[in-house]
C-alpha cells in the first residue's frame, strides 16, 4: 500500500517532503454539478458503524468517502482510528454523526475524475449537510506521479482547501488489513530507531497526518458551533 505524505506544490517533485502537511489553498474553480449517474447517494439513516481492530464500534470523527472502488478507503480506515468508511455515500448527517468528510481517490485518470464529480456534487449543494475537509489521493504505482495524472490532480484539487497524498509503500502490499498498524489520537510518536517494521506501529507520517486531521476538524467543529450559537 502506501504511506501518507503531501506536497506544498504538487507540480514540483522537488518540493516533496516526508511530513504529511496538506497543501492549503482557496478553492478556485467554477462549479458545474455532475450528472446524476456520477453523484454519490446520501444516507437517509445513520451510517452503519464499522468496527476497529478491537471489534468495538467507534463513532468516527471523520468519514472517508471513496470516489470509486479500490480508492484505498479500507486501508485508511484501518490506519486512522478516528476515521471510518461511509460506504460510498454521503453522511446525512443525522443524530450526533460527524458531518466531516475526506474524499479519497486513487491516482488514475478514472479515479481522479470520480473525485472531481464528488467535489462538484458537494459544491453544487447536492451532497446533504456534510462538510468536505479535503481530498487525499493514493498512489497507484511506485515512483513518480505521471505527468498527466499530476495535471489532473492539480486541476481537480481546485475545489478543496486541503490536499494530501498517500505515496507508495511496498511493505504494506503483502499485508492484510488486520496486520496494519492503527494510529490513535494521543499515541506517542513512533521511535524510528526501534521500529523494525512498518507494521509495528503507525509510522511518523501517518501519525502526523492523523494529528493534522484531528486538529483541523477540531477547529472546524469549534467554528461551526460558535457560529450557530451567534445566530
Amino acid at each position: 500500500m502506501s504511506t501518507m505524505t503531501s506536497t506544498a506544490h504538487p507540480s514540483d517533485p522537488a518540493t516533496a517532503t516526508p511530513r504529511p502537511r496538506a497543501r492549503k489553498r482557496e478553492p478556485t474553480r467554477a462549479v458545474l454539478a455532475p450528472p446524476a449517474d456520477q453523484r454519490a447517494p446520501i444516507w437517509d439513516s445513520p451510517v452503519p458503524l464499522v468496527h476497529n481492530a478491537t471489534g468495538s464500534p467507534r463513532p468516527p470523527l471523520l468519514w472517508l468517502l471513496g470516489a470509486h472502488g479500490g480508492a484505498g478507503v479500507t486501508t485508511l480506515a484501518r490506519l486512522l482510528a478516528p476515521a471510518a468508511d461511509c460506504g460510498r455515500r454521503w453522511p446525512a448527517p443525522v443524530a450526533a454523526e460527524s458531518p466531516y468528510v475526506l474524499v479519497v481517490a486513487r491516482e488514475t485518470a478514472i479515479g481522479l475524475a470520480a473525485a472531481d464529480a464528488l467535489l462538484r456534487q458537494h459544491h453544487a449543494g447536492l451532497a446533504g449537510d456534510s462538510e468536505v475537509v479535503g481530498l487525499v489521493t493514493v498512489a497507484a504505482r511506485p515512483g513518480r506521479m505521471p505527468t498527466g495524472i499530476r495535471r489532473d490532480r492539480d486541476l481537480y484539487s481546485g475545489l478543496v482547501t486541503h490536499l494530501w497524498r498517500v505515496q507508495w509503500h511496498e511493505e504494506w502490499m503483502l499485508a492484510r488489513h488486520t496486520d496494519l498498524p492503527v494510529w490513535h489520537p494521543g499515541d506517542a510518536a513512533p521511535d524510528k530507531q526501534r521500529r523494525s517494521s512498518e507494521l509495528d506501529t503507525a509510522p511518523t507520517d501517518i501519525a502526523d497526518f492523523g494529528r493534522e486531521l484531528v486538529a483541523l476538524i477540531t477547529a472546524l467543529h469549534h467554528h461551526r458551533y460558535s457560529t450557530e450559537g451567534d445566530e
